[in-house]
């Protein structure tokens, strides 16, 4: 298998593009209190920025303004001395690399969320090559890792105790949004295994370009798969089932239950709803989430009920 040590560090072979972007992200989960969320950063090192943070929502709120908790900050100068996992935000935020691929210490304080965590592996890293030129500009390299989180959160006044399956993942390249059309970035972990694909397309019916399954301590990449919409919500699929098939030929069949979710538009070209989200594979349940994105335009339409969910562009 590649080496993917570098992967904790900036890319050697950065060019001189302004969008040139360096990401790191791992979700965080209470499932029985249906809370989810993400917490990211990324640099465009070639603008001197460090844009991201936290987000925590659950269903009595879906929108930056009115979730639990939202500081996904854009304007933040990138300290003279951050590395890509060794690094503190001017939100607070901190990022510390302890074991290479393996464990990451997340921190943060700021206006009533307190966060001490701790992600670590459960499985090994699997490298997203989708052959797809529009999720190819996104990033130029790309990886996932299925791992568990642990520690203590702080929101509003209440105290949770952490443990909770994570995927985590990593990237680095120019960043063009413009070129990404409809699709689903979605995974689902359990203690033994898991499972992660990418899928593209507007209608009930998308296509699977990449992603893994890992059981049975083996991870393979997917190599054929298709995800069908069986109910909609407001703004996205509410219901969907997975099929799809690995390089080793094992097979995946999962049904899975999507909340609400977040509307997250962070990344001002493209709308992201992001959501909580619950799989069925083999009588083994998985939890996860589902980030199902587009256009900020379509999703304008979509909102405005212009048109549906789903609905060819």
């Amino acid at each position: 298998m590649t080496d993917l040590a570098f992967a904790d560090f900036f890319a050697a072979e950065r060019d001189e593009n302004p969008y040139w972007n360096e990401s790191a992200w791992f979700s965080v989960t209470l499932p029985e209190r249906r809370i989810h969320g993400l917490i990211q950063h990324y640099f465009r090192p070639n603008m001197g920025m460090l844009n991201g943070g936290p987000v925590l929502w659950d269903p009595s709120g879906r929108y930056q303004w009115n979730c639990l908790h939202y500081d996904w900050a854009h304007l933040q100068a990138m300290p003279a001395t951050a590395a890509k996992f060794d690094m503190e935000a001017r939100n607070s935020l901190s990022c510390r690399m302890i074991e290479p691929l393996s464990r990451y210490k997340l921190d943060y304080d700021r206006d009533g969320l307190f966060f001490d965590l701790t992600w670590t592996a459960i499985g090994p890293v699997h490298q997203l090559r989708t052959g797809e030129a529009g999720q190819a500009a996104t990033a130029k390299f790309h990886l996932e890792q299925p791992g568990r989180m642990t520690g203590t959160l702080r929101c509003k006044g209440e105290e949770f105790a952490v443990d909770c399956l994570s995927l985590r993942d990593c990237s680095y390249g120019a960043r063009d949004y413009e070129s990404l059309a409809c699709g689903g970035y979605f995974w689902g972990i359990a203690q033994d295994r898991a499972y992660h694909a990418i899928v593209m397309g507007e209608g009930r019916e998308a296509r699977c370009i990449g992603g893994f399954i890992w059981k049975d301590g083996v991870l393979s990449s997917l190599v054929s798969g298709r995800r069908e919409a069986l109910e909609w919500g407001e703004d996205g699929p509410s219901r969907i089932r997975f099929e799809a098939s690995d390089a080793l030929g094992r097979e995946l069949l999962a049904v899975a239950q999507i909340d609400p979710g977040l509307i997250f538009t962070g990344y001002t070209d493209h709308t992201v709803v992001w959501s909580l989200m619950r799989s069925d594979w083999d009588d083994v349940e998985l939890w996860g989430d589902n980030q199902e994105f587009c256009p900020a335009d379509r999703f304008r339409r979509i909102a405005r009920g212009e048109i549906a969910p789903g609905a060819p562009a």
